[in-house]
């Protein structure tokens, strides 16, 4: 027995220096300024917030900010909230297109741009809008995985006062087509898309305010295949796609595109869609087929640019020393054309006078006998026999994927991810790009409610830290309030920390400076990383200044 409380005195003195080390290191490094530098990637999160979500909040009344340490200022950022339902044809699948309840759920998409992250905001700072500080405010911490150390922090508040300010900025704009045609345009922040009467982009440029000339440099997307009838290949391009409908689901951060389509295949009438989504300065085009027809032997999907692109540079993986773009056929060997396969993925990239065009995909697994890159340049054909398209004669630094096989069947899901970027853009930006592709940003989200007592004279009069409530965290109860109570008449060194029965810190609520008052933190039940608290006994302890208090809360299974 005395040996047993020898050995628990240990642990709570390990503990409690291991803490003590801990708060020395934080105490350096509350003031964290965004170091985040992903200026044309976008962040997409499903909607883990547990107080808002599940039709606790009204789309409308939520808002994302940033903060500046430097002049402690809340600025208003682009943001949306896009909700997904389930298809009313096929209800196992979600959709962006069917209207939902205008209330927040866990499937609903928050989406941003990176390059809106701002400071770390003390837990005390709170922006000026009574109505928000009824609600609890969520801070998402975003952490870039190639570089160590590197964070950035936006706040998604609930106000029901609040609006978006007019000078919060549109990353993407839309221009309705004319009747019946499929010929819209939608304007980035780094680029301008237009597209045929069928809805397939045959126009691009790089405004110069992005760094671009203002001229078109794109011929058309080309996406196509091929069936073997009787011996003979029947080809089905792009050309032959007939628009049934379009629609749109628009935000300011982001667009979304599909093109309901129809192609005639030996006599039959075949329906696909193609989703597109626009961001700022990138698109992402998504195309999920299942085949099933017999005897397609070839599918192409590549971008054929314009003439005036002659003497670009066309750089992939596998090549360091540029293809130089003349329209005239270039002889790139079986290793300059490889590509590898999911979950890897693969780039290319073109760089011209007029703009830059950078696209990283993936590449199904297993489907086709063979997969590679696709390039061609020359005056008057393709590579692959199927007929040239466009309103360019020829191919100028048309570049893609091709897929080859004798009778390719299976589900097709693949996604393109192309950056639109001013001219001349180095290699080393598309290696960058596919870098950042691979391995985006992770996020953690953490819920904080803060009730500052403004009048000193009714301030706390003990130093205190309350049970968490509720107790325990469960399947039905999945987050926690701690609350704590701070005499202190001046601002000092405030930590709040969750620790295992090891002593091991796994995850931070609050780390700032805080005046005296009531605070409230929300504990989600989550560690560091993001994942599920494992359940077991789990203790929590308030650092205020030289003061210090532990508590004990509990984790069920959930």
């Amino acid at each position: 027995m005395q040996q047993g409380c020898q050995n628990y005195r240990r642990f709570l003195f390990l503990m409690f220096s291991g803490t003590l080390i801990f708060w020395l290191f934080a105490s350096l490094t509350i003031a964290q300024t965004n170091s985040i530098n992903r200026p044309y990637q976008p962040v997409i999160l499903d909607s883990s917030f547990t107080e808002f979500s599940n039709n606790k909040a009204a789309i409308k009344e939520l808002f994302l900010y940033k903060y500046t340490i430097a002049n402690n200022f809340w600025e208003q950022i682009p943001f949306q909230f896009d909700e997904v339902e389930p298809d009313s044809a096929t209800p196992a699948n979600p959709t962006y297109f069917r209207k939902g309840d205008g209330k927040l759920d866990d499937q609903d998409e928050l989406v941003f741009m990176a390059r809106d992250a701002g400071d770390k905001a003390p837990a005390a700072a709170w922006i000026p809008d009574a109505s928000s500080r009824s609600f609890i405010r969520y801070e998402i911490e975003l952490t870039d995985p190639l570089a160590a150390g590197n964070l950035g922090y936006v706040y998604l508040f609930r106000s029901t006062t609040l609006t978006v300010l007019p000078n919060v900025k549109d990353y993407v704009t839309y221009t309705a087509p004319s009747p019946n045609s499929g010929n819209d345009v939608v304007k980035g922040q780094s680029y301008e898309e237009g597209h045929r009467i069928n809805g397939i982009n045959n126009s691009l440029l790089v405004p110069a305010s992005a760094g671009g000339s203002g001229t078109d440099f794109l011929d058309q997307l080309k996406l196509r295949f091929q069936i073997s009838v009787f011996g003979f290949n029947v080809p089905v391009t792009e050309e032959g796609f007939e628009l049934q409908s379009i629609q749109i689901e628009e935000g300011n951060v982001r667009l979304i595109r599909r093109l309901n389509e129809r192609i005639s295949v030996l006599g039959n009438n075949l329906p696909f869609s193609i989703d597109v989504l626009y961001y700022g300065y990138s698109v992402v085009l998504a195309t999920d087929l299942n085949i099933t027809t017999n005897g397609v032997n070839l599918l192409r999907q590549s971008v054929d640019f314009e003439s005036n692109v002659s003497g670009a540079k066309w750089y992939n993986q596998n090549i360091t020393t540029p293809v130089t773009v003349d329209g005239a056929p270039d002889n790139l060997s079986a290793q300059n054309l490889a590509v590898v396969q999911a979950p890897n993925l693969n780039w290319y990239m073109l760089s011209s006078s007029h703009g830059s065009f950078i696209t990283v995909f993936s590449l199904p697994v297993g489907f086709g006998s063979s997969q590679k890159f696709y390039y061609h340049d020359a005056p008057n054909n393709t590579a692959d026999g199927t007929p040239d398209s466009g309103a360019n004669p020829g191919s100028y630094g048309d570049g893609g994927l091709l897929i080859t096989g004798t009778d390719i069947k299976g589900r097709f899901a693949i996604t393109l991810t192309s950056y639109i970027l001013g001219k001349d853009q180095a290699r080393p930006v598309g290696e960058t790009l596919f870098n950042q592709t691979l391995k985006p940003l992770t996020a953690r989200i953490a819920g904080l409610r803060v009730a500052v007592q403004e009048n000193p004279a009714v301030a706390p009069q003990h130093f205190a830290l309350q049970q968490n409530s509720p107790n325990p965290i469960s399947a039905s109860t999945p987050s926690t309030v701690i609350r704590y109570e701070l005499p202190f008449t001046s601002n000092v060194p405030v930590s709040l920390r969750i620790f295992n029965l090891l002593g091991q810190n796994v995850r931070e609520l609050v780390n700032a400076m805080q005046p005296a008052g009531g605070y409230e933190a929300q504990w989600d039940g989550r560690l560091q990383n993001g994942e599920k608290a494992p359940a077991g006994i789990y203790f929590y302890q308030l650092r205020a200044g030289n003061q210090v208090a532990t508590q004990k809360l509990m984790v069920l299974n959930r």
